[in-house]
């Protein structure tokens, strides 16, 4: 009986292999490489590099979980860790209350944002909108789908 089991056992574990080393979808920006890393329950959370704190900014986009069609726009908001400040003597924190983040970090750094996809099918380049606290969305950042 093993000799009929195994080969089916090292076929298994050949394609769990090869699907846990599929490429990860990543855009190019001017402020570095966007990673789509995880879902959580409708969100899909995008981390992007910042050159403080712990080094990782969230984009969590609501509705891109899961099944997803058509380029948006789509809505959700963006963290960072909590060390950016407004004034030059780094005494005012740029939002007047924190949250946490869904990988537990508290942080005043944090805002609405609004991402569009420039085509219909998932994943391709992408234009999002951001905005401190809850101001409008209305910085420009542009990713390119890297193939």
């Amino acid at each position: 009986m093993l000799r009929t089991l195994l080969p089916v056992l090292l076929l298994a574990a050949c394609t769990t292999a090869q699907a846990q080393e599929a490429k990860p979808v990543q855009w190019d920006t001017e402020t570095g490489r966007v990673v789509y890393t995880l879902e959580d329950g409708p969100l899909g959370v995008l981390d992007y590099p910042v050159p403080y704190g712990d080094n990782v900014g969230h984009f969590n986009i609501n509705g891109l979980a899961g099944e997803f069609g058509g380029p948006g726009p789509l809505e959700g908001w963006w963290s960072e860790p909590d060390v950016s400040h407004d004034d030059e003597d780094d005494n005012t924190l740029i939002c007047p209350f924190a949250i946490i983040d869904n990988y537990g970090r508290t942080t005043r750094n944090w805002g609405r944002l609004v991402i569009t996809f420039a085509e219909d099918d998932f994943p391709s380049d992408f234009t999002i909108l951001r905005g401190r606290c809850f101001e409008d969305p209305k910085d420009v950042l542009r990713g390119k789908l890297v193939r």
